[in-house]
């Protein structure tokens, strides 16, 4: 994995390499400056935002690194943006521990999810709205039909029947069983899990693969705030 990141963070250095001409002539050095430094603003205070807030959910540090590596993992496995499900990531991470569910099943159904939305060439602000409805069922234990069929439905394709699949019911008595309130969160995430697991597939779409480019750009800023520099800009 470590040889794996060294490859792609060597690719990323070639390909600033071989385009930061091509940035500088259309924009010029000062603007491309500026851009850069925009940027690393950016990466950093998200990734400070993200520690903070997994620290509070975890209550210990060395969980919330290893909960930051396993989501910009699964985010470069999946081809998605990883800023741009960190917020919702949280707020699961949130909801699933306040309902006492393990890490270990948070995370293989939020893995599942992303490779899914690779997969089906989802946008990151696809995955968050997943993200968001399963956040909403996790807090409130039952899952309810609207929370099934059109919030997670209007983002995920087929939830519906992916969720029966992975319950071995039929649609019609998934439906049943909703509406009688007999769902609990507990027992649709692995259900889910189970079924999504089966669309997840390698990811080499032009989108996916840009997204991991951006991933590791954010990475490299991230990876120089935490060197010290972003200390030294403080004085």
């Amino acid at each position: 994995a470590a040889s794996g990141q060294a490859t792609l963070l060597d690719k990323a250095g070639q390909g600033l390499k071989s385009t930061f001409g091509q940035f500088a002539a259309a924009f010029g050095a000062v603007e491309i400056v500026q851009r850069l430094g925009t940027a690393f603003l950016q990466a950093n205070v998200g990734l400070e935002r993200l520690r903070l807030g997994l620290k509070t959910i975890y209550k210990d540090t060395a969980v919330a690194g290893t909960q930051i590596d396993f989501l910009r993992n699964s985010a470069n496995a999946a081809g998605v943006s990883f800023s741009s499900i960190t917020d919702s990531f949280v707020k699961f991470a949130a909801s699933t521990t306040a309902a006492n569910i393990p890490i270990a099943q948070t995370n293989e159904l939020f893995q599942s999810v992303t490779r899914a939305a690779g997969t089906l060439g989802l946008s990151g602000d696809r995955v968050t709205h997943m993200l968001d409805a399963l956040s909403q069922m996790a807090a409130k234990g039952v899952v309810s039909m609207e929370e099934l069929r059109q919030q997670l439905g209007d983002s995920l394709p087929g939830a519906l029947s992916l969720t029966a699949k992975g319950l071995g019911l039929t649609e019609a008595e998934l439906i049943k069983l909703v509406e009688s309130g007999g769902l609990l969160a507990r027992d649709l995430f692995p259900a889910l899990t189970a079924s999504l697991k089966e669309m997840g597939a390698e990811v080499f779409t032009v989108q996916a693969t840009w997204e991991r480019f951006k991933n590791i750009l954010t990475q490299i800023s991230t990876d120089a705030g935490d060197t010290g520099v972003w200390d030294s800009l403080k004085y």
